[in-house]
């Protein structure tokens, strides 16, 4: 990738920790850190040259990053963003954006203050099947959309393999961790297609013998200001894995699988499937590389917004929150009355995401 160097600092090194620090190297972007949050178990070694802190401020300031890529437990996000901006920093967060809501209306303020930029790494975005999905939603190809479903399921101690998934974030409530939070990647890509919902109900439990402290399986059912009824349900149990979305439209359907990275198109004019779009060769680094490639463009000032931006983030945390609160009171959340305004703005920047 072409252009000046930057200096970015990975603060966690988790697996998508170590993804973004070997994207970085392999993309040439320019000096690279690390800043190790403790001293969990690593698979093997990173593999690319890195300078190693242990503090963040130290990190901040000693290696003086023009780019900080977030990527440790959820409970931190918010902390961790905030001092990078404050260090000079432009700021990708991993999602979701935090645990809570506490403390993000400030930072993105900071952020703009600042004049940074602050991205929430929503990946799916950056894979070319569901790109196509939302163009096809968006340019009428099944008519008005009245449905949809979008659904991820993987075995959680399959995840990361070399660590006890028991001390792992996604399992313990106390550092963000939750289905519904951790996979709020469907979320996200729902209303990437469809815009903000109005209200949503949820139901969440802690349903299998798995030993963590969060729910492992949730069904959100939202109703969106477009007119469609959706649904996400997500799942820390499922074997083999699989993610998938389905839209129902008046004129036909759209079904998205990502495992097999193949796009499905049924018209009922005729009344035939045919494949829009999947490539084989597909790999899941490519949209990694592709979100890095594009914040990076961002901070360059070659592309002006990027494409989750920190209202866009605070929207979805707002939805996945909404969700865990309809879950755990038994009943409707309607934005319309359960929401402050700074909220209900942040829900309008899904319309032109």
């Amino acid at each position: 990738m072409s252009g000046r160097h930057l200096r970015g600092l990975v603060v966690g090194l988790g697996s998508i920790g170590r993804r973004h620090a070997r994207n970085w190297a392999a993309l040439g972007l320019g000096p690279l850190a690390v800043c190790r949050m403790h001293n969990a178990p690593q698979p093997e070694p990173l593999g690319v040259e890195a300078q190693v802190y242990w503090d963040l401020d130290e990190a901040l300031a000693e290696h003086a990053p023009d780019v900080v890529l977030v990527t440790n437990p959820t409970s931190l996000h918010v902390e961790t963003a905030r001092a990078a901006i404050r260090s000079g920093a432009h700021v990708l967060v991993e999602k979701p954006f935090g645990c809570a809501l506490a403390g993000v209306a400030e930072l993105i303020a900071a952020a703009h203050t600042a004049g940074k930029l602050l991205m929430v790494g929503y990946n799916l975005r950056f894979h070319a099947g569901l790109a196509r999905v939302r163009q096809l939603a968006h340019d009428g190809s099944i008519g008005k959309i009245v449905s949809a479903r979008a659904e991820f399921g993987e075995y959680l101690p399959d995840w990361h393999p070399w660590e006890d998934y028991r001390q792992a974030y996604s399992a313990r409530a106390e550092l963000g961790g939750a289905a519904i939070l951790t996979l709020s990647h469907e979320l996200d890509a729902l209303c990437w297609v469809l815009g903000p919902p109005r209200r949503l109900v949820a139901m969440a439990e802690h349903a299998s013998s798995l030993e963590l402290s969060t729910d492992d399986v949730a069904e959100i059912v939202l109703d969106f200001e477009a007119g469609a009824i959706g649904s996400v349900h997500v799942d820390y149990i499922r074997r083999p894995p699989r993610r998938s979305m389905e839209l129902v439209g008046e004129a036909g359907v759209l079904r998205w699988g990502y495992e097999r990275n193949r796009l499905e198109l049924y018209a009922a004019s005729t009344g035939q499937w045919r494949v829009e779009q999947g490539d084989p060769a597909f790999e899941r680094n490519h949209m990694y590389r592709k979100e890095l490639q594009h914040f990076v463009a961002c901070v360059r000032g070659e592309i002006a917004r990027p494409m989750v931006d920190a209202e866009q983030g605070a929207a979805v945390l707002s939805i996945a929150l909404a969700a865990l609160r309809s879950a755990a009171e038994g009943r409707r959340i309607d934005f319309a009355i359960d929401a402050d305004p700074l909220t209900r703005a942040w829900l309008k920047c899904l319309k032109s995401a």
